[in-house]
C-alpha cells in the first residue's frame, strides 16, 4: 500500500496538496472495514448464546463461530492501537 499521509512532528500527519480525495477515500474505506467487522462481531455473538442456549457448545459450528470472533477481535484490537485518540 502507498503511503498518502506524510509524518511530521510530534506525531501528526500531513497530507500534500492533491492527495486529499485519495486520502478521505481510504479514510472511508478503513471506517466502513471496522464497522462491518463490529458488527461481525455482533452476529457472531448472538449465533453463539443461541448455541449456547441450545447445549451446543461442543459443536464444529460453534467453535468455528468462536474461531473467527478471536480473529476479527485481534484485528479489532490492533487496529485501535494505532487509532489516534
Amino acid at each position: 500500500m502507498e503511503r498518502i499521509t506524510v509524518p511530521g512532528p510530534e506525531g501528526t500527519y500531513q497530507i500534500p496538496e492533491g492527495q486529499e480525495e485519495a486520502a478521505v477515500r481510504r479514510l472511508a474505506a478503513f471506517e466502513n472495514a471496522v464497522q462491518r467487522l463490529t458488527d461481525r462481531q455482533q452476529e457472531l455473538a448472538a449465533r453463539m448464546e443461541g448455541l449456547k442456549a441450545e447445549g451446543k457448545k461442543k459443536t464444529a459450528q460453534f467453535r468455528e463461530l468462536f474461531g473467527e470472533k478471536l480473529m476479527i477481535q485481534n484485528l479489532i484490537q490492533l487496529w485501535d492501537t494505532y487509532r489516534a485518540i
